[in-house]
């Protein structure tokens, strides 16, 4: 079997089908759809059960299993226990793959087997006035860190990428954490796998506002802050190498508002070449660093949010 698509639904009755069809609309042969129903207490289970049947007789096989709530880590690792492709995908039940999406990126893989991982485009909330298009562009990386210097932490998604099987071998995804696609990028790029990235396709990123990653922002960058350090630990990462200083300001941001909902500092202080940088706030985030010194920033955005937030 070629691709394994791995589904975790958790009470997502009126998303699942969006989700299932726009999988079964790529067209795909010896592939195969894994829904791991995590404890649903709505109709999720029984949607999937249904689409099942429904596409008994499709090229992708549509399988479902139904386990006891342990969330979305244990979910995903549930399903690639039962994977059986030589490639892995996730999408979450409340996205959607564009059409044309899987078949010419597999295609892709196979004409080349040294890529390990392949990353295709993203559209965040399709359809909204706030849509976004995220486009990696067309590169190879053979070194993983490379992939990871270029703003690595703004896309380490486990959806929009598809993987060769055996990293899992050596790569789960953490229970009981948030940020879990974060921590498990370590063990991914440890094994050093080639990382190619095209412009073909589009996962669609549906805006839910009811999600893990849209409430409490405050509190939940002081643990992607926490997710963020454990990569630079594990990697053994120099942030004060110019390399890695887009890397270290995407913690800087973690730490102001976690700064806001803790008053702790977890980052180590360090200054950042400010002409690395482009865009009014970037210039802005590491002109704070270099001048103010991390303590001071943190202080200074809290205090100016404060005022923002009486008038």
């Amino acid at each position: 079997m070629i691709l394994s698509i791995i589904i975790p639904a958790y009470n997502v009755g009126k998303t699942l089908s969006r989700c299932i069809n726009s999988i079964i609309d790529q067209q795909l042969d010896d592939s195969e759809i894994i829904i791991v129903d995590d404890g649903s207490t709505d109709d999720t289970g029984r949607i999937a059960d249904d689409m099942a049947r429904h596409y008994s007789d499709n090229t992708t096989a549509v399988k479902v299993f139904h386990t006891p709530n342990r969330g979305l880590s244990a979910a995903r690792n549930y399903g690639i226990s039962h994977a059986s492709g030589r490639y892995i995908t996730f999408v979450d039940s409340d996205d959607a793959v564009a059409p044309g999406t899987l078949l010419p990126n597999i295609r892709q893989l196979l004409d080349h087997p040294e890529w390990d991982i392949l990353e295709y485009p993203v559209t965040g909330n399709p359809n909204r006035e706030d849509e976004y298009l995220f486009n990696p562009g067309n590169n190879v990386f053979t070194d993983p860190c490379e992939w990871l210097a270029q703003k690595g932490f703004e896309h380490c998604w486990a959806w929009n990428k598809i993987y060769k099987r055996h990293l899992f071998d050596n790569a789960a995804f953490p229970l009981g954490k948030l940020y879990e696609d974060v921590y498990n990028i370590a063990s991914l790029i440890r094994q050093k796998p080639c990382i190619a990235t095209t412009g073909n396709g589009r996962y669609l990123y549906y805006f839910n506002p009811g999600g893990i990653t849209n409430t409490q922002r405050n509190s939940r960058l002081t643990l992607l802050l926490e997710a963020q350090l454990y990569v630079v630990k594990t990697l053994d990462i120099d942030t004060s190498s110019s390399r890695w200083h887009r890397l270290y300001l995407n913690m800087f941001t973690s730490q102001l508002y976690s700064y806001l909902a803790t008053g702790t500092i977890r980052l180590y202080p360090q200054r950042i070449s400010i002409r690395k940088h482009s865009g009014y706030g970037d210039i802005l985030k590491a002109l704070m660093l270099d001048t103010l010194g991390l303590e001071l920033s943190c202080r200074l955005f809290k205090m100016i949010c404060s005022l923002k937030a009486r008038l």
